[in-house]
């Protein structure tokens, strides 16, 4: 962490919320084991080194878009058997979720960088997690995920119908003549 003034760090609470909100982002399924998800999402926050509670707040936000854009595009090419009207929502969901995404990358570029460039200038108002626009990402996140999820399981619940094979135009083999070729294209 560079030189910050101690108000302008995080305490842990935001931190341990911050990661209680990405826990279901990497629970695997309904058994999925919270212990391990809570070690995966704590790892992955502090990847990003946040040194403000802005910073930590935009990285959660990161993880939680990325995360179900992935989840959706997942689920659009592994259920085979979902209608094209939703492999297009789920794709329209990952490109939206990855947009929020970038957005949100390039606030903490700027963040950064404003830090480094001027570390007295980081004050508790210019630096304060914003709650309101924390839920709304790690919400908007959840949906889409916990909808890809939904659909996914449903699709794996559902046998795919069988494929219908075309009959061929023929049983057995003929040499390919004109007049051959001009019955088939007559009929």
């Amino acid at each position: 962490m560079t030189h910050i003034s101690r108000s302008t760090q995080f305490p842990e609470r935001l931190r341990n919320q911050a990661v209680a909100a990405l826990v279901p982002f990497f629970i695997d399924g309904p058994r999925g084991n919270t212990e391990t998800a809570r070690l995966a999402a704590a790892a992955m926050l502090d990847d990003f080194d946040a040194a403000t509670p802005k910073e930590l707040q935009l990285s959660a936000e990161i993880i939680a878009l990325a995360w179900a854009a992935i989840g959706c595009l997942r689920t659009a090419m592994a259920a085979t058997n979902l209608p094209l009207d939703d492999v297009l929502r789920l794709q329209d969901h990952a490109i939206g979720l990855d947009q929020s995404s970038q957005k949100a990358t390039r606030a903490l570029e700027a963040r950064r960088k404003e830090r480094a460039r001027n570390p007295a200038a980081m004050t508790p108002e210019n630096t304060r997690w914003d709650e309101g626009a924390f839920q709304l990402a790690i919400n908007q996140s959840m949906e889409k995920l916990a909808d890809a999820n939904a659909r996914l399981a449903a699709s794996m619940a559902t046998p795919a119908p069988a494929e219908r094979r075309p009959k061929p135009p023929f049983l057995f083999a003929e040499r390919m003549t004109r007049s051959v070729l001009a019955h088939q294209a007559g009929n």
